[in-house]
């Protein structure tokens, strides 16, 4: 209601009434206007001439600022930030949070696509329509050639009456771009987008679209556009992950990328791969490690949930990464992708229902018996099928987070980790803190797979104990993180292969079957404690 009351008014001087009058013309009335201007007094957004008795006829004013921001070159990560948390919580009780994640990524495409658009007319001279169609060979296709008629985001929502459409226009953009965004309509559809668009939850909507029309995204580098987007799934995470959904911090996913340490050239795999973090941090690793320069990276993930894996397009995009392939479907029953350099995933801990009834089929029974024979795992944990499946693809390694119980468990898991360890491709297991994610309190693991162990490595796996390596979460209480010293601490420790007191072990094979082929590292490796100094004579 502010806002609409500022765009009409401006700085001039208003009355109750015609406060009154204007939020009645935009469907926003409300029984007591004057409750509304107090509020706003309190807040300090008002002012009051105190020079008439009669409230209805008092005279108010805006404070600053009096006009809406004007837009903003450049927008900055944290100002982005701050409006990426003014959106999620004018939304967070009337929609899902995947609807500003769709208005991000609509927003920020149409303003790239326009900044293109205008280079191309003053660089070639060229009219509208041509500007328009080689936006849309370079970029994305926002313009219908057919129709003659725009999809931006700028046309889309210039009156009351087309901001009703922007859910109509995100699934003709969908059509417009089967290849990248086919799944767009999907999205939309399931998630209720054309019916939450209706009088009541209009001016949620509206208000949206105010604060993303007050910025223009075309100057802003795609990494702080990603950036906004990681943290819209990272504050929603914390509900998400009762309903099942599972984030990994970014700390575990940098710590994972830089154990494998891709080189430029390489091809990426993710078969778990959600939102797409992990194959984004991977090209952000090699950006780094590149000094700037643009890696020559493939990047290939596969998501069972085709939702996320529309998310996963959005972010890539986003993240101004031009060529990934995001398949849709169930990795350890329909792997869709062909073999890469590197692994990486965080798959679902202890998921139920594969076993040797369906992961013994045809088609995918090599993948569980060509490194173990029979490796097919019990119906109430797949942990060791995705290790399997991912080392079968991986030419080099192999990097995947796991439930701490798949290193000692029994029955056919431990015949599975018994291969694995015989055929000597673990090189290394590390023990992360506990209270890391978002849907359990448990401290997972992660392991490394190596197909070509260096020769100082062979028959040795290194046990790491990072247990005690976090600070406390700045922002949610009950969790913990992993700090940078942390991070550089194991991945230190992993290169150098070498024994650190209570912290790191290399261990010889013939240990590990001494033990029964229990990997759990608090058997190898165990923090050093303070000691307290006892004077035993006094005593």
């Amino acid at each position: 209601r502010y806002l609409v009351l500022l765009k009409e008014i401006g700085g001039r001087n208003f009355t109750a009434e015609e406060a009154e009058e204007i939020l009645r013309r935009h469907d926003l009335a409300m029984e007591n206007v004057n409750k509304l201007l107090s509020t706003l007094m309190k807040v300090g957004l008002l002012s009051a001439k105190p020079d008439s008795e009669d409230a209805r006829k008092r005279k108010y004013s805006f404070m600053l600022p009096v006009t809406l921001p004007a837009k903003v070159k450049p927008l900055g990560r944290d100002e982005l930030i701050r409006l990426m948390k003014s959106g999620a919580d004018l939304i967070r009780t009337a929609v899902d949070y995947k609807v500003l994640l769709l208005l991000l990524f609509y927003k920020a495409v149409s303003d790239k696509w326009n900044k293109l658009v205008e280079e191309f007319k003053t660089r070639e001279n060229c009219s509208d329509e041509e500007a328009y169609l080689v936006a849309n060979v370079d970029y994305l296709t926002l313009y219908d050639e057919k129709e003659g008629r725009l999809y931006t985001w700028d046309e889309v929502t210039k009156s009351r009456e087309t901001i009703k459409e922007i859910a109509n226009a995100m699934i003709k953009i969908s059509k417009l771009n089967p290849e990248r965004l086919g799944r767009l309509e999907k999205l939309v559809e399931v998630l209720g987008f054309l019916g939450f668009i209706s009088p009541d939850n209009m001016h949620v909507l509206e208000e949206v679209v105010e604060l993303f029309n007050a910025y223009d995204f075309a100057e802003v580098d795609y990494d702080v556009i990603g950036d906004a987007y990681q943290w819209v799934l990272l504050y929603f995470a914390p509900e998400k992950a009762k309903e099942g959904e599972i984030y990994t911090p970014r700390e575990v996913i940098r710590l994972i990328v830089r154990l494998l340490d891709p080189e430029d050239g390489s091809l990426v795999l993710d078969p778990a791969c959600g939102s797409g973090a992990m194959l984004i941090e991977s090209r952000d690793y090699l950006v780094n490690k590149l000094s700037g320069k643009a890696p020559s990276l493939e990047l290939v993930g596969q998501e069972r949930n085709e939702i996320i894996a529309i998310i996963a397009n959005m972010n890539l995009i986003l993240h101004g990464i031009p060529d990934y392939k995001i398949y849709v479907g169930d990795s350890l029953l329909n792997p869709r992708f062909d073999r890469a350099d590197y692994v990486i995933a965080n798959p679902p801990w202890n998921q139920d229902g594969y076993s040797e009834d369906n992961l013994g089929t045809s088609r995918v029974r090599s993948i569980y018996t060509s490194l173990v024979p029979n490796g097919f795992t019990p119906k109430n944990t797949a942990d060791w099928a995705w290790v399997q499946l991912m080392l079968h693809y991986a030419r080099k390694k192999v990097g995947i987070v796991l439930d701490q119980g798949a290193l000692f468990r029994g029955g056919k898991e431990k015949g599975i980790r018994k291969g694995l360890v015989e055929r000597d491709f673990i090189e290394a297991v590390i023990l992360l803190p506990e209270k890391l994610f978002y849907n359990t309190g448990a401290p997972g693991i992660i392991m490394v797979l190596n197909r070509d162990k260096p020769e100082e490595r062979k028959n040795k796996i290194l046990f790491i104990n990072a247990s005690q390596e976090f600070e406390k979460h700045p922002e949610i209480k009950r969790l913990n993180r992993l700090g940078e010293e942390h991070i550089r601490k194991i991945v230190e420790a992993y290169r150098r292969f070498e024994d650190v007191d209570g912290f790191a072990r290399v261990v010889p094979l013939s240990e590990v079957r001494e033990k029964d082929y229990n990997l759990n590292v608090t058997l190898y490796v165990f923090p050093r404690g303070e000691e307290e100094e006892i004077d035993l004579a006094k005593e």
